[in-house]
């Protein structure tokens, strides 16, 4: 996706140098550092997802103290692509939650045999089908909730609601966001070195997207400034 412009004028130009189904890696260019930053802020914080906010456990006999449970059930994603579909609560008429602003998942297993059975989020089920946790593929077990034993048992209903990581970190769609500007240091941000000459100092590989500066030359940073190289996993 290019949106052409020049800095200053017609906007930044997004050119994506990776795409797969959880990581995206691209080159944000014809901007200020201030945009890229901003960028990566929204990522973490401002994007809304569907993430489990109340746990109510009817029966609870494994290993793991019923708040344990809980919080694990929190941390769990969620496969957010239709939650415009959603309200957030506080913008429902509800008093508490309904089909328009929650989704809720229902767990019940029971081990019955003599071996370790896991509780995993496949286990889980929608009331939604939009709204399911999130597996790579059909051979995904899902993640792992708990262990149970002959004889445990776990019961449990999840309300799971829209919002944003800004509330609590369980919304965040992200699993890091990272970008990196000027490798060459030509901006000389990084003015103490250990090494006794600039060639030992290793270059990352967003290197190969920049123009490498003439020997001892000590350029002016607009020209790199405008420049970002931009990566988020998610």
């Amino acid at each position: 996706m290019d949106m052409n412009g020049s800095y200053g004028l017609g906007g930044p130009n997004i050119t994506i140098r990776e795409l797969t189904k959880d990581r995206i890696n691209f080159t944000l260019s014809d901007t200020d550092l201030s945009v890229a930053n901003a960028l990566r802020r929204v990522m973490i914080a401002e994007v809304p997802t569907v993430a489990i906010d109340m746990v109510e456990i009817e029966t609870n006999t494994t290993v793991l103290a019923d708040e344990f449970l809980a919080h694990r059930l929190g941390l769990v994603p969620i496969d957010s692509r239709d939650v415009d579909k959603l309200r957030y609560t506080r913008d429902c008429t509800c008093s508490q939650y309904c089909a328009e602003c929650s989704v809720e998942l229902t767990l019940h297993v029971k081990c019955t045999e003599d071996r370790t059975k896991d509780v995993t989020t496949r286990d889980l089920t929608s009331s939604n089908p939009s709204f399911l946790p999130v597996l790579q593929d059909k051979d995904d077990s899902g993640v792992l909730l708990v262990k149970l034993r002959k004889g445990h048992e776990l019961k449990l209903k999840c309300i799971a609601k829209k919002g944003v990581a800004k509330e609590h970190a369980k919304w965040s769609p992200v699993s890091g966001v990272a970008f990196e500007y000027d490798p060459y240091n030509k901006l000389r941000h990084t003015t103490y070195w250990f090494e006794e000459t600039v060639d030992e100092w290793p270059l990352s590989k967003n290197a190969q997207y920049e123009s490498p500066p003439e020997k001892d030359a000590r350029e002016c940073g607009e020209a790199a400034m405008k420049r970002s190289i931009l990566t988020f996993i998610y």
